[in-house]
């Protein structure tokens, strides 16, 4: 029969040792009682969802399964386990020892505080429990006279990483969270930005998350995990940066001469396809600012698909890809792709030089946006602006040489972008 040559198999093939065993009840079913086991073996260190891991593929993990009275007993092998879990591009850890703590702006209309440890905020409370299903423990700060006088609100949306560091050391933490988390009231979501660091306040990894109270605590969490889970030097941590051995030898032009993207020394070269106007350079830039990369990204070229950007960071290029797949800003289409979802149009242009419409437009801006400046001020700003743009080819293959005036009130839009503008 099926069952007992499945059986038998299981059996035989037991060479490892099984590391977890669970009792299932035969009444449900020899198929159920592998997927509910499975699901259990994977529960603590399984940081990304299992469900789409097939029942074939389950069973290959299993290194024992019995009959013992009106139950299965079910054993899994630890180093199988984690082989299909990497082989299906899930993440995994044995979690931390050491708890993260956690200094987290609520921005409310009445006002901005700091979360502190004795805070019953249903965000920090739901935050909490899905890290503990991760693996890993938070702590608060305890906001007293101590901390008071290093640290507040404005600290931390102003992104004073070293004035965290200093004031995270009282709690011995190795690692540390700062962030800002904002209520809709209308429609109850939340929207969160958030920044991990070491305990000298070096930026390890950054992320944002819009939705529900348990949509964006279970990310949030999900995604710190990742952060540092890429960024711990121990056993405990089963994925790891590229190392910069790799990075040298990682080639950088195709043998046609074109950009190669993909992680290179001190960045990631990526495409922006869907960016019909040369206004969309500044507006990438500052979303991606806002995301908490560094300025000075640079555009290498571009191509009949889209525009190279150099986007400098010193995380692990999945993070950056991660975060470029799930913003609403873009969408992932390929390797290293992404389509800009927030073009301003393609401009009519004729012999290589044309001009973009006029237009005005009204738009609410807060800095939650930013993640800075004043204590995410919410204002209405209208601006009327018209750029010229001249774009010339090269005798040579290369970047396009980009030349933008403005002729609105100001240029603060295009220059706080990265842009420089001549008029």
């Amino acid at each position: 029969m099926k069952l007992q040559a499945l059986l038998v198999a299981m059996l035989m093939s037991s060479q490892a040792m099984a590391v977890q065993v669970f009792e299932k009840p035969v009444s449900d079913g020899m198929d159920k009682a592998i997927l509910n086991s499975f699901r259990e073996a994977t529960a603590s260190s399984a940081i990304d969802d299992t469900s789409k891991i097939s029942l074939d593929e389950i069973k290959s993990a299993v290194s024992s399964l019995r009959i013992n009275n009106d139950n299965f007993e079910i054993s899994f092998d630890d180093g199988k386990l984690k082989n299909l879990l990497s082989s299906q591009g899930i993440a995994s850890w044995n979690g931390l020892s050491d708890p993260v703590l956690v200094w987290l702006a609520d921005v409310e209309e009445s006002g901005i505080n700091v979360i502190n440890g004795d805070s019953d905020n249903e965000f920090a409370v739901a935050l909490n429990q899905a890290s503990n299903k991760n693996n890993y423990n938070l702590m608060f700060p305890v906001m007293d006279l101590d901390d008071v006088e290093k640290v507040n609100a404005q600290t931390i949306l102003s992104h004073s990483d070293k004035i965290l560091a200093t004031a995270s050391k009282r709690y011995d933490a190795k690692y540390f969270v700062a962030g800002a988390i904002e209520k809709n009231s209308g429609d109850n979501t939340y929207t969160v930005k958030w920044n991990a660091y070491d305990d000298e306040g070096k930026s390890l990894g950054n992320g944002q998350t819009q939705g529900t109270l348990e949509e964006t605590s279970t990310s949030m969490s999900r995604d710190v995990a990742k952060v540092l889970m890429q960024n711990i030097s121990s056993d405990t941590a089963t994925a790891q940066n590229t190392s910069s051995d790799e990075v040298e030898s990682m080639t950088t032009t195709d043998p046609d001469g074109g950009i190669v993207l993909g992680p290179v020394k001190g960045g990631v070269r990526v495409m922006f396809t869907g960016v019909d106007n040369v206004s969309d350079y500044p507006k990438i830039n500052k979303i991606l600012i806002s995301y908490g990369y560094e300025s000075d990204i640079s555009v290498l070229g571009y191509n009949s698909q889209g525009v190279i950007f150099l986007i400098p960071t010193g995380s692990s290029p999945s993070i950056l890809d991660g975060t470029l797949a799930h913003a609403g800003e873009f969408t992932k289409i390929g390797d290293w792709i992404y389509k800009f979802n927030k073009s301003s149009g393609v401009a009519s242009a004729g012999n290589g030089v044309g001009t973009v419409t006029r237009t005005t437009t009204n738009r609410v801006t807060s800095n939650m946006n930013g993640y800075g400046g004043e204590a995410y001020t919410k204002k209405t700003v209208k601006r009327t602006v018209e750029v010229t743009t001249k774009i010339e080819q090269s005798a040579q293959d290369g970047a396009p040489v980009i030349n933008l005036t403005d002729d609105s009130e100001g240029t603060d839009a295009l220059e706080d972008g990265g842009i420089n503008i001549t008029q």
